[in-house]
């Protein structure tokens, strides 16, 4: 019996089919697919390790399922890897940029070759390098933008921020269109630090703390300022000041809180007189200063052109040293040159008797070098002169600041602050033996700084219909005192003072020794106020300061 050569056949019925299940979400399967997918062996022929990028949508939008019916493309990128999705607009360094304008050298995702040994420096270079980028960017988009151009002060105020967060010492604010500086721009100046330890890998100790201190050297020349914010005068680190060419009116006298400066420029303002307490820094005492004035409409103690009247042979000569040690009252012998000139020429005029007070002012300032010299005693000197020549009529005020008796015009004229022979003639009764302590009007004022705010109170002080002229001045004054620089200082005593009770000009010979005669660009005027009339005592002839 032959076998049959394969199986006998069923008979035909359905075959049992699988169990249906819910379909599972679309990105699910979006997700499984592209699990199951397998890379082409011809993916791999590319030589860089770099993934290929993909897009997220197919080409036709369809959705995910109709993948095996319409296979998805590649989308071509040009470019860098790291400007994919940015306009075509916007350039490399925007492209590398977070949103909030800081940038991070480091993306998180190295996409290096496998074959790379990138070192930790070139990292940290690459990093610096996009910082600098970056804040080069920042900088030009904000200076190229027309829409948001700041005014003076704020693009001032920027500058004063960049060099506080560089560290650098130089604040150049000059030719800048300012007409106002106020306080909160030269404010952050005082966070300022020197950066002495740059590359540094350990922390400075104590003793090198020193260097940290910053020297400041500010720039305000070439605007139009005319008035100084009172911050000004609080940084005190300042050596370089220059204000030239702008149109102040008057320099504060707070000007001698900056006693650090080794500079200081205000030539080309309409400065008419300098404060008392410039004179101190003109004084410099063994520190190398340089202070310049000129050109400035200055006040002049009387007609400067023109040459000396004196003859040169007997009264503008230099004594020798012979001659000084002969003198036994240096005082007397000018005198005696004086007689000898009215009783040859006539009466001395007013310029005649500055340069004779010149002569007096030298011989007693080489006799005290001569004297101190024999003791031993250190001197510091300058070569530079301060010899007092001679002073205005002294103005007088009373209490409430109203003046007393007027002895010419105003100070735009001169006239008032001319130079006398005798500044005092004009002296109320009694003036000399007065008290030098505060009135009871200055002492009320003190406490309205103390106890209220006249800034609030300013405004509404119109308001009051009782309130005189003088009593408003002087409450303006108070309310001046700001941050503790209102107040001025007596010249005389050093107490601090709101209502002056005199006044006068003193006219003083700054320049060399080899200078025989008297020239307008020699001869300083400062204006001395005082807090009581006591203190109104005007320089004695022949004063210098060494």
């Amino acid at each position: 019996m032959s076998l049959p050569s394969s199986p006998p056949l069923l008979p035909e019925q359905d075959l049992p089919t699988l169990p249906t299940f819910a379909p599972i979400a679309s990105a699910s399967n979006a997700g499984l697919r592209a699990l199951n997918r397998k890379r082409q062996l011809s993916d791999y022929g590319s030589p860089s390790s770099d993934p290929p990028l993909f897009s997220d949508t197919t080409s036709d939008g369809g959705d995910a399922s109709h993948y095996e019916e319409q296979p998805r493309r590649k989308r071509l990128v040009r470019g860098p890897w790291w400007n994919v999705g940015k306009g075509r607009g916007q350039s490399l360094r925007r492209s590398m940029a977070k949103t909030e304008r800081l940038r991070n050298g480091d993306s998180g995702v190295w996409m290096g070759s496998d074959e790379s040994e990138a070192s930790s420096d070139c990292l940290i270079s690459s990093q610096q390098r996009m910082q600098e980028l970056a804040m080069q960017d920042m900088a030009d988009e904000e200076m190229s933008s027309d829409e948001t151009l700041p005014n003076a002060e704020a693009l001032a105020a920027r500058l004063v921020h960049g060099c506080v967060d560089k560290g650098k010492e130089v604040v150049d604010l000059s030719d800048r269109g300012l007409i106002h500086l106020s306080n909160a721009t030269l404010a952050p100046l005082h966070q300022l630090i020197r950066p002495s330890f740059v590359g540094v890998t350990h922390p400075p100790s104590e003793d090198e703390f020193s260097p940290l201190t910053p020297s400041i050297q500010l720039f305000l020349s070439r605007n139009q300022l005319t008035a100084l914010p009172l911050e000004l005068f609080n940084l005190t680190n300042i050596s370089v000041l220059s204000l030239r060419n702008n149109d102040l009116q008057h320099l504060s006298p707070a000007i001698a809180r900056l006693n650090k400066l080794k500079e200081l420029n205000i030539a080309g303002n309409n400065i008419s007189y300098l404060p008392w307490e410039l004179l101190e820094l003109l004084d410099r005492r063994g520190k190398h200063r340089q202070i310049t004035v000129r050109p400035n409409p200055l006040i002049e103690p009387c007609d400067l052109s023109g040459p000396s009247p004196l003859p040169k042979a007997n009264f503008t000569r230099v004594m020798q040293t012979e001659e000084l040690a002969r003198c036994t009252d240096t005082r007397d012998t000018v005198n005696n040159l004086r007689c000898k000139y009215v009783a040859e020429q006539g009466t001395l005029s007013m310029r005649g008797e500055l340069e004779l007070r010149l002569k007096l002012g030298r011989m007693l300032r080489i006799q005290y070098l001569q004297e101190a010299s024999k003791a031993g005693r250190e001197l510091k000197l300058c070569r530079e002169e301060l010899i007092y020549l001679a002073s205005s009529a002294v103005q007088y005020f009373r209490g409430d600041g109203t003046p007393l008796r007027r002895t010419g015009s105003q100070h735009a004229g001169g006239e008032e602050f001319a130079a006398c022979l005798d500044p005092t003639a004009t002296a109320p009764s009694g003036s000399g033996s007065a008290s030098t302590a505060p009135s009871l009007f200055e002492l009320a004022l003190h406490s309205l700084q103390t106890n209220f705010n006249l800034q609030d109170f300013l405004p509404k002080m119109s308001t009051f219909p009782g309130i005189s002229s003088s009593l408003a001045s002087a409450i303006r004054l108070a309310a001046a005192n700001t941050h503790g620089l209102g107040n001025e200082t007596c010249s005389t005593c050093g107490k601090h003072f709101i209502i002056a009770r005199a006044e006068w000009m003193e006219y003083w010979f700054h320049g060399w020794s080899s200078q025989r005669e008297l020239t307008s660009e020699a001869v300083l005027p400062f204006l001395r106020r005082v807090c009581s009339w006591g203190c109104a005592r005007p320089s004695e002839a022949g004063e210098f300061r060494c």
